[in-house]
């Protein structure tokens, strides 16, 4: 029922819908969605939890709604819902590292909260979180989506919507680069970090969980900088092996020349020619 909804996963199912819907055909931009009632029944949630995502997607400009009149989908929706939130970052120039700094910045602050808040359900959540993130050794993309839901409920425990909503789009953002790393590392790895920050905000130690939050993603940040570089490599690479023979050997001429001027040794200016320049 509604109560088994968080917010960012119904954002998630509705812009999933209308993503399907569009592509279908079945939704074009100025379109008047059903009314809430039926919206509501059709995801199985409650009409006031829809109404907080709608504002949502409203604020995202996915959606109008018109007082009287009911909500629309607005011209500019698919193109929005096209856009990954990667390539946006990337277009504005914010780079992953800057985002996980700002994790660095946040997210520990969020663990202490979230130790000194949890109640027993949460807990319970969280845990449950960790099992699934154990038992999906073989599914790397169960691993990685568990490994999100821990953060998010993280974000979740400690009650503060506007570092939730943000931060799970930040999530979202890196969820490509969270695969890659976790290929780079053994799941053990990533268990025992995970559950020391479980172990911490289980005693309810604030200081505790902020050190293990901010170990986490130290490593973390390591781990993407290493996998990001391999991939600007990997692309680097693609890129030469499309080339045509003639363009690959006129490449390798210029990396040959660039390489032997730089290791020439510069001739050394005695103090006349220095006078003279």
């Amino acid at each position: 029922m509604a109560a088994h909804h968080s917010k960012e996963d119904l954002t998630a199912q509705l812009l999933t819908t209308f993503k399907q819907l569009i592509s279908e055909g079945a939704l074009a931009p100025g379109t008047r969605l059903p009314a809430e009632r039926e919206m509501a029944s059709n995801l199985n949630v409650s009409r006031a939890s829809l109404r907080q995502v709608l504002k949502v997607l409203e604020t995202m400009g996915v959606v109008s709604q018109r007082v009287g009149d009911g909500t629309y989908l607005n011209a500019a929706a698919p193109s929005i819902l096209a856009e990954p939130m990667e390539f946006l970052i990337l277009l504005d120039g914010i780079s992953f590292e800057e985002l996980m700094d700002a994790r660095l910045i946040v997210e520990p602050e969020l663990a202490a909260r979230a130790a000194r808040r949890a109640t027993a359900a949460d807990l319970s959540a969280l845990r449950e979180s960790l099992l699934k993130m154990e038992a999906s050794r073989l599914h790397r993309d169960r691993m990685v989506a568990e490994d999100l839901r821990f953060h998010r409920l993280i974000f979740q425990m400690a009650g503060n919507r506007v570092c939730s909503l943000m931060f799970s789009m930040v999530h979202e953002s890196l969820h490509r680069l969270v695969e890659m790393t976790s290929r780079m590392v053994e799941l053990e790895h990533t268990m025992k970090l995970h559950k020391g920050i479980y172990a911490a905000v289980r005693k309810g130690s604030a200081e505790e969980a902020r050190a293990r939050m901010h170990a986490h993603l130290v490593d973390a940040k390591q781990l993407l900088i290493r996998a990001t570089r391999a991939e600007s490599q990997r692309r680097l690479g693609d890129g030469f092996a499309r080339l045509s023979p003639r363009k690959r050997s006129a490449v390798r001429v210029a990396e040959t020349a660039a390489g032997l001027l730089a290791s020439e040794p510069r001739p050394r200016r005695t103090a006349v020619s220095r006078r003279t320049l």
